[in-house]
């Protein structure tokens, strides 16, 4: 079982890596053509200007000097404050770093306790129009033999890092609020309620289906469908 779980934009990069990266072959070559293109068409393709192109386009030209820390302690968005990776024992540690893949534009499939830089780049992003590629063209071969190696996959992922997993039977769990009467996924509840499920799978060592918590932080889980070996979408609810 792999766990896959969405990057954060925001980063404060920390932490020593104590693992190789995925394919760092294929994240040179990225780098290499990112520092080929102009600042506008760094830009352009990543819909950012002023400050944030002046800063996003000197990293990358420095790339091999700019400083590199642990995945999981340097991302820094809301689902990783609650995973909290410093705040699991050593054995939750040990499990997290061989069932958790972080999903990156850059560096393909990030474990845990694999090494990133402050880089700014997404899936969606078309920085590589030039060679009549995108990125998850680029990282799908990669990915698909990956995921081929395992029997189920749990998906805690974005949307748009879980169109990039193709598997027979990848679960996918949602968490909805209801309001005004209405069963509704919302951004912030949502992406802390990743990391808390992500937190506890890795703490309680789990591998199968059954194992997840019935109830998390006041979300009960929805009964599991008959058949529990194809892919499905089950939601962790919760009366607001």
């Amino acid at each position: 079982m792999k766990l896959i779980i969405s990057p954060s934009k925001t980063k404060v990069i920390k932490g020593t890596p104590s693992a190789p990266q995925y394919a760092p072959h294929m994240t040179e070559q990225i780098v290499q053509h990112m520092q080929g293109i102009s600042k506008e068409a760094l830009g352009k393709a990543l819909k950012i200007k002023d400050i944030v192109l002046d800063e996003v386009y000197a990293f990358y030209q420095n790339y091999d000097k700019e400083v590199e820390g642990m995945a999981a302690l340097s991302y820094d968005g809301l689902s990783f404050k609650k995973f909290d990776y410093d705040g699991l024992s050593e054995e939750g540690k040990t499990f997290a770093n061989t069932h958790v893949w972080i999903g990156s534009a850059l560096y393909g499939l990030v474990a845990p306790n694999s090494g990133i830089k402050g880089y700014r780049l997404d899936l969606i992003d078309p920085v590589l129009k030039e060679k009549k590629t995108n990125l998850y063209e680029w990282w799908q071969p990669l990915v698909d033999a990956a995921v081929a190696e395992e029997d189920w996959i749990l998906n805690l992922a974005s949307k748009e890092y879980s169109k990039w997993i193709n598997h027979p039977k990848m679960i996918t769990i949602e968490f909805l609020e209801h309001r005004n009467g209405v069963w509704k996924q919302l951004s912030t509840s949502s992406k802390q309620m990743r990391g808390s499920l992500a937190h506890f799978i890795c703490e309680h060592q789990i591998i199968e289906l059954s194992e997840l918590p019935t109830e998390l932080k006041g979300f009960v889980l929805d009964p599991f469908p008959e058949n529990i070996d194809i892919s499905f979408t089950i939601a962790y609810r919760k009366q607001v």
